[in-house]
């Protein structure tokens, strides 16, 4: 038989209607099982391929999920869509991307794109929408919030609504200042990323622990920007000013590009500042020194993400809220301190030869860990200046 076999083609062979044909391929219980075998004997031996476009309009579900992530190169957001994907797959469901860029214009197209294109679900990934936009925007479709970056979601705060998967970000950013502190870090900087309300309560978290360990000295602040991982140079100029003993980036993208500015102004992690990442991507196992950081089970919230969002087009039903335990992966970046390191590196200057290296003191005194003044300008500067890619 020439060309594509078609349903008529199927009922023929069978010695049934094509309607006939049609209900026992989906086993169509008003239909006999003896029938129901013959046609789809008949289908195997004409190797029939059921017309999926067809089918759906039928059903008017197009079996395809819309996923929007903050960037399609990020490594965090790539292992979210991998887990995404994957699930969704392994249920017969298809994925389309977008990427929102942190941008609400952005995000508000491709939710009008997917809606428009008969999605059956949506997810989105690090959200800045207002989630009551972001679910009326989405209707009919159900909507899942992954990671969602807004202040009315932030863990730690008010109970999660269902729909939700998170991670424990609040529990992550403790564990990092516990370690810390046991390594006997006191002196420490916390190295944000603009305005993103999860970058604010990684901060405030920080703060809040280091309160709960009687540590008095308060945090020191570097503002980097949302892209400021892009150009680390000059954040890492006004860091080597006033160098704190240990610094938490808001993420490892952040803490590599800073660790890599750093080096190239003769500051070497860990021999002169400890550095703490956030996510465990890829690359923090593998850098020069390994980068200690918070593990977040990326992979693990994509699948579970998929599996809410596609319970909800059967059920009809929003999933519970999940938040998701994370835990710190220490490496070679924060070290243990000794009276032997942990000393300040030569000032950069216009002529590198007369530079001068400092010991740092023994013991907490008016000049602080640091070895530095507490009152110099570039102390002054640490704390106030932002820094934007």
């Amino acid at each position: 038989m020439g060309g594509r076999t078609r349903l008529i083609d199927v009922a023929t062979h069978a010695g049934v209607s094509q309607a006939t044909a049609s209900r026992a391929l989906v086993d169509d219980p008003r239909i006999s099982a003896r029938t129901r075998a013959a046609v789809k004997a008949a289908a195997a031996e004409l190797q029939y391929i059921p017309n999926a476009a067809a089918r759906n309009l039928r059903s008017r579900r197009t079996r395809t999920l819309g996923l929007v992530i903050v960037d399609l190169s990020d490594p965090f957001h790539g292992m979210v869509a991998q887990g995404f994907e994957m699930a969704a797959g392994e249920a017969g469901y298809t994925v389309i991307f977008a990427s929102g860029l942190s941008d609400p214009v952005r995000e508000r197209r491709a939710l009008k794109v997917f809606v428009e294109h008969g999605t059956d679900g949506i997810a989105l990934v690090s959200s800045v929408l207002d989630p009551r936009e972001a679910r009326s925007r989405a209707e009919p479709d159900p909507l899942v919030l992954v990671q969602p970056d807004h202040r009315t979601l932030m863990p730690g705060r008010d109970p999660l609504p269902d729909g939700v998967v998170q991670t424990d970000d609040v529990g992550g950013v403790e564990q990092i200042v516990d370690h810390l502190i046991e390594r006997g870090y006191r002196d420490i900087g916390y190295v944000g990323a603009g305005v993103l309300p999860s970058n604010a309560v990684r901060r405030e978290t920080a703060v809040r622990r280091l309160r709960h360990h009687g540590v008095r000295r308060p945090l020191r602040r570097f503002q980097a920007g949302i892209e400021g991982y892009r150009s680390p140079g000059a954040l890492a100029a006004i860091v080597q000013q006033s160098l704190p003993e240990a610094l938490i980036c808001y993420d490892d993208k952040l803490a590599l590009a800073l660790l890599d500015a750093l080096r190239g102004l003769g500051v070497r992690v860990p021999d002169h500042v400890a550095i703490v990442g956030f996510d465990d991507v890829p690359f923090a196992s593998i850098a020069n020194p390994r980068l200690t950081t918070v593990t977040t089970p990326t992979h693990e919230m994509g699948r579970v993400a998929a599996r809410g969002l596609i319970q909800a087009i059967q059920t009809g039903t929003m999933p519970p809220a999940t938040l998701l335990p994370v835990r710190l992966a220490p490496r070679e970046s924060t070290p243990p301190v000794t009276s032997a390191d942990r000393r300040p590196p030569a000032r950069a200057t216009t002529t590198p030869s007369t530079s001068t290296t400092s010991p740092r003191p023994d013991s907490d005194s008016a000049t602080g860990r640091t070895g530095r003044p507490r009152g110099s300008a570039g102390a002054a500067l640490s704390t106030t200046a932002m820094v934007h890619a």
